[in-house]
């Protein structure tokens, strides 16, 4: 591996001579072929599918199936990062992780812990919503705040439960809608006297919430959208899981009624499961994923958002390109965690905002090389940030080869095309 500082990078030198390490020497063109492949085709024919059994890559915090890499989980990120562009243009997401920050300089860095490289001068939306590429990095960061919550509580004598909330729900309910109702419900169930006399009974210090969506057009029998909560219980340890579910159930039900929604009924309106299904749930799962990653898994039943775009990018499926948008567009602007106000400071946990994560850079990660405008131009226009950043990991002199392969540009690269 080469660690270059300040190495600045030449656009239209000579190709080297010296044999590329590991990528193949014409690499670079057959990227670049495939890429014209893929835009033809919509920009939707260069996709793998990867089986669904969940992991998490330890650098960035994506799910992705056992056997699928660290390279392919990237490759996947950015893929749908590039659906998502073509679906929502003119969004943040659009431009995230292409356009430059303002008077900063695109710089490729490598970790020194994992030896994997990133983008530092470009700008990121921060959106953990409809970016592929920073809800995996954000995620990731919310889950070990997650995590260390947890095992705080139970260190400490206390039990963490999971409790469900949903309502009735069928094929043609707008999704704002029900969004909107669901949160005039859970509302009045917080302000119920008597909902707050079951959460004393259980020794409730406060609670983390979730607001999760899937879509049923899969099934047997579409149901639609199916928005639910995810709330996390820090309560006291053994309690009554029967009686307290029962109880709650009474009291969000009477609370769906009171804002005009589909009455849930007490089998599925409300589910309340204890530590242990952290355990039971899935083998290498655990509430801390749960909470912060549920609409980037792959779904056991329904499809999740991410598994919509998955649809659109791998299928061309348009239908399923119009539910991702209209999921982000109802999701947008929407906190995806609330913590209850103390909690986070009671676990002696700090704030910060989704788009402070995602801007977040390894400290201790070296300069590998600088890009130009042109390439960097070029880069994207034949899809091939992914592949600098994998020649980049095997040594910056295989960069070097790749960017010297790009023609000019005709009239050079414009400004305005990279600034904020």
């Amino acid at each position: 591996m080469h660690s270059v500082a300040d190495v600045r990078t030449r656009a239209h030198a000579k190709p080297s001579s010296k044999p590329s390490p590991t990528p193949h020497p014409d690499h670079g063109a057959r990227f670049a072929r495939a890429s014209d492949e893929h835009a033809k085709a919509g920009g939707l024919g260069m996709y793998a599918k990867f089986p669904a059994a969940p992991s998490v890559d330890p650098e960035t915090g994506e799910i992705r199936g056992a056997e699928k890499s660290a390279l392919l989980a990237r490759f996947e990120r950015f893929a749908l990062q590039s659906a998502a562009r073509r679906l929502l243009p003119g969004s943040r997401t659009s431009n995230c992780l292409r356009l430059r920050q303002k008077r900063s300089d695109i710089l490729v860095m490598q970790s020194k812990e994992h030896g994997t490289c990133s983008y530092k001068g470009l700008q990121t939306c921060g959106s953990v919503w409809a970016c592929p590429v920073c809800a995996a990095k954000i995620s990731e960061r919310r889950r070990l705040e997650m995590r260390s919550a947890i095992d705080r509580h139970i260190a400490s004598g206390g039990g963490v439960y999971l409790l469900t909330l949903t309502n009735a729900h069928h094929f043609g309910d707008d999704l704002r809608e029900l969004l909107a109702g669901q949160a005039k419900a859970l509302l009045a169930f917080n302000g119920d006297r008597a909902s707050r006399k079951v959460f004393a009974d259980m020794d409730c210090i406060g609670q983390v919430r979730a607001t999760e969506v899937t879509h049923g057009r899969l099934r047997r029998v579409n149901n639609g959208w199916h928005p639910h909560f995810h709330i996390l219980l820090f309560a006291a340890a053994g309690v009554d899981l029967v009686e307290f579910q029962q109880r709650l159930a009474a009291r969000w039900i009477s609370a769906c009624g009171r804002s005009g929604l589909k009455l849930p009924s007490l089998e599925h309106g409300v589910k309340l499961d204890d530590g242990k299904f952290a355990a039971d749930y899935a083998a290498k799962w655990g509430l801390d994923h749960e909470m912060t990653k549920g609409h980037i898994k792959k779904a056991n039943d329904g499809e999740t958002p991410f598994d919509l775009l998955r649809a659109y990018l791998g299928d061309c499926d348009k239908q399923a390109g119009a539910l991702f948008v209209q999921f982000a567009e109802a999701f947008k602007g929407k906190q995806q965690l609330r913590w209850s106000p103390g909690l986070k400071k009671h676990f002696q946990i700090g704030e910060i905002t989704d788009e402070e994560l995602a801007n977040q850079q390894d400290d201790k990660a070296v300069l590998l090389g600088q890009i130009t405008l042109e390439q960097w131009r070029h880069i994207c226009k034949v899809e091939a940030r992914t592949l600098v950043l994998e020649l980049a990991e095997k040594g910056w002199e295989a960069v070097e080869r790749f960017l010297d392969s790009i023609p000019p540009q005709p009239g050079g690269m414009k400004e305005k095309l990279c600034k904020a």
